[in-house]
């Protein structure tokens, strides 16, 4: 994940149900996995704001008036390949899990239903820069694994990779803290650089990789691009809070442990192992491809993000 801590409980994982707007059946149609999520969510709003009909499933039927719900699951391709039928691509996302097997299951079943529907495009939202090799954290290899799958499948798949979402930040679990200590703690130090990323533009990006052939096959990071450091957003929450905010950097350890109440041992730990891979990997946070694709977005700003949330 690009390290969001939205919480997806083990039983949501298999069980789904269809979400399909209902302006025009002539509007072109993608297919958002874990749209009741933050990062399928943030997709499916820049899809149907650029006119698409969006298509997704869940566990059971949320009330929400824009979207069409029925309940479905993973485990029936037919039905799957129904939903998915007339679609230009599939926008994947995986959920909050670590073990293999079941990673495989989603990621088959949403290869099986793609072809069967006769949906020729994946985009693969891996969540979190993933590099070339397996690192021993599952949290990581898993989406070794799925990517893996994807490229075996014969269909034309893209993989976008998000660095650290900004949207962590505006949690419910960091937020507090920064509001009443005037500090962003985050467990990466100070001396490695990164680039954020919004889940509006996470979106954005998903939209013109489905209008762009020329990266079909490619890994590509995705950042904000404005070049703001962790002080840098700092200073900008503080001009919006008129008082002085500080970047205060944590261990891994002890993010893990601030998780374990809210998310459990399992999944803190797993969290927290993204964070310790960043020390290891930092260089995978600075090799940016593809700079006419990913110069093309017209992206939000992390000051513009910054401005959107009550601090």
């Amino acid at each position: 994940m690009g390290a969001y801590l939205h919480n997806v409980p083990m039983e949501n994982i298999l069980y789904y149900s269809l979400f399909i707007t209902t302006e025009d059946e002539n509007m072109k149609k993608v297919f958002v996995t874990s749209v009741t999520g933050a990062q399928g969510n943030s997709i499916a709003k820049a899809f149907k704001n650029a006119n698409y009909v969006v298509a997704s499933m869940t566990r059971k039927e949320v009330e929400l008036s824009e979207y069409e719900t029925l309940v479905g699951s993973f485990n029936d391709t037919a039905k799957l390949a129904s939903i998915m039928k007339g679609s230009e691509a599939i926008i994947f996302t995986l959920p909050l899990l670590f073990d293999t097997q079941q990673v495989c299951e989603i990621t088959q079943n949403i290869i099986d239903g793609a072809k069967e529907a006769g949906v020729e495009k994946i985009i693969f939202n891996s969540s979190f820069p993933i590099g070339e090799s397996r690192t021993g954290y599952a949290a990581i290899d898993v989406k070794h694994d799925a990517l893996d799958l994807l490229n075996k499948s014969g269909l034309a798949v893209v993989t976008l990779m998000p660095t650290i979402y900004l949207d962590n930040l505006s949690s419910p679990f960091l937020l507090p803290v920064i509001n009443n200590a005037n500090i962003v703690p985050y467990p990466i130090s100070e001396n490695i650089e990164f680039e954020w990323i919004s889940l509006v533009n996470l979106g954005l990006y998903c939209v013109a990789s489905l209008q762009n052939s020329s990266i079909i096959g490619e890994k590509i990071l995705i950042s904000n691009l404005d070049h703001c450091s962790k002080h840098d957003i700092a200073k900008l929450i503080g001009r919006e809070k008129n008082t002085e905010v500080n970047y205060v950097s944590s261990t891994p350890a002890e993010f893990e442990e601030n998780l374990i109440p809210v998310l459990g041992d399992y999944v803190a730990k797993e969290i927290a192992n993204l964070y310790r891979s960043v020390s290891k990997n930092n260089q995978e946070f600075k090799h940016y491809t593809h700079h006419d694709f990913i110069n093309s977005v017209d992206l939000q700003t992390t000051e513009s993000w910054v401005k959107s949330i009550s601090w």
